[in-house]
């Protein structure tokens, strides 16, 4: 296959990559902070302060990501977050 023919693919499959990764925030947001869709988090009422954070930041972050503002600030904090998510919980 040529590359001239993949690289004509390249806009569509980098919205389809922004898109599907600032669902999965807003999703693994919206779970910490509403309980929506049901993960056992019990809502932002009962959230330790850090997961509050990381809750405002993801449904924040994704939603501005997937409308493509500031997306390189937002893909910057959620980056940093996600390594801290890592070192700490996983």
């Amino acid at each position: 296959m040529n590359t001239e023919t993949l690289t004509r693919y390249t806009p569509q499959a980098q919205a389809v990559l922004r898109i599907v990764t600032a669902l999965l925030y807003i999703e693994h947001g919206t779970q910490k902070l509403f309980d929506f869709p049901p993960g056992g988090m019990g809502g932002a009422s009962g959230l330790p302060p850090l997961m509050l954070v990381a809750g405002i930041l993801e449904s924040v972050g994704g939603l501005a990501i997937l409308v493509g503002l500031f997306t390189r600030v937002a893909a910057f904090l959620l980056a940093g977050e996600m390594a801290i998510a890592y070192w700490t919980v996983h």
